[in-house]
């Protein structure tokens, strides 16, 4: 059994019109999930470096941490994969780059309505934008 256990940074990239970009990934454990863009910590990096590295291989968007959303926990077995990850949460702003889906890890890459995300979302994904849309409300009512 395959097991992908690790430190991991993961991005909310928002878009006007209350739109979030989402990725597929061909790479296990998240084939046939929508995913928001991230990935692994490498030896001597923070996860502030490591999201901006991932959303910049991923997307070829430059971004900008605009914000820590939170420390999260994923753990399960999907398809015969031991996955635990522990990934930060961060909400970033695009400030350059071409929107473009890296050709040997990215499946596809689209932006989607927070009312109409695709399912199924990977992980720990749907609370991650639940938590993004809680404090975007809160904001709003101050």
């Amino acid at each position: 059994m395959k097991k992908y256990i690790g430190k991991t940074a993961t991005a909310i990239i928002p878009y006007p019109n209350n739109t979030l970009l989402l990725i597929k990934r061909n790479t296990c454990p998240f084939i046939n999930y929508w995913a928001l863009p991230g990935g692994r910590m490498e030896p001597n990096e923070t996860s502030a470096q490591t999201i901006l590295r991932e959303v910049k291989e991923e997307t070829g968007l430059d971004v900008v941490v605009v914000d820590v959303l939170g420390d999260y926990v994923e753990r399960g077995v999907d398809g015969g994969v031991v996955y635990e990850y522990f990934p930060t949460c961060f909400v970033v702003q695009v400030v350059g780059g071409e929107l473009r889906k890296q050709d040997s890890e990215i499946q596809d890459i689209q932006l989607f309505s927070i009312d109409a995300l695709p399912r199924p979302l990977a992980f720990e994904h749907e609370k991650m934008i639940e938590d993004y849309v809680h404090a975007k409300r809160r904001e709003s009512l101050i």
